[in-house]
């Protein structure tokens, strides 16, 4: 694995500034999140970091595109195999059944660093310190009223995740 210094350096140079700054806020409260749930902090400190890489071939790569070019970047150009990483980044934007606690730590910290700044983003952080499973089940709420209003078609991972987690939240 590349050092994490020189992934900063990598990406400063190549995802452009505003989005390497909100890498590293996802970064931070992806690290603060995984402290507060008793996980690595180092694996989240990567994936956070990382989980936007796949905007690194295309500025232009579709929303939810850019998780899977992501998870194939990091293995390939940052030499990361760890599985938990990797996962964490594939499904960052979609969910999945049976997300692991990293997987859900980086989910929502994306929503929540402290840049971001919408309506329900402070329930969100609230909820992201006392139940995570409540915290994405709200933020997938709000993503499907803002893609209806769109009339955007809302992808079915997403739908499957929130099914899921509604069936087994904690």
């Amino acid at each position: 694995m590349k050092n994490i210094e020189y992934i900063k350096e990598d990406l400063k140079k190549s995802i452009g500034e505003k989005l390497y700054i909100h890498s590293i806020n996802v970064m931070n409260t992806a690290v603060d999140l995984a402290s507060y749930y008793n996980i690595s902090t180092e694996k989240a400190k990567i994936a956070g970091l990382l989980h936007d890489s796949g905007k690194l071939l295309n500025q232009n790569v579709g929303n939810l595109e850019h998780a899977v070019y992501g998870s194939k970047i990091v293995a390939n150009k940052y030499e990361i195999n760890d599985t938990d990483v990797i996962n964490a980044i594939l499904y960052h934007t979609t969910g999945r059944e049976n997300m692991t606690m990293l997987d859900k730590i980086i989910y929502i910290a994306d929503k929540i660093e402290p840049n971001r700044k919408y309506d329900g983003v402070e329930l969100l952080r609230e909820l992201a310190y006392s139940n995570i499973d409540k915290a994405i089940i709200k933020s997938l709420e709000s993503t499907f009223e803002y893609l209806k209003s769109k009339n955007i078609e809302i992808d079915s991972k997403s739908i499957t995740t929130y099914e899921f987690l509604k069936n087994n939240i904690r």
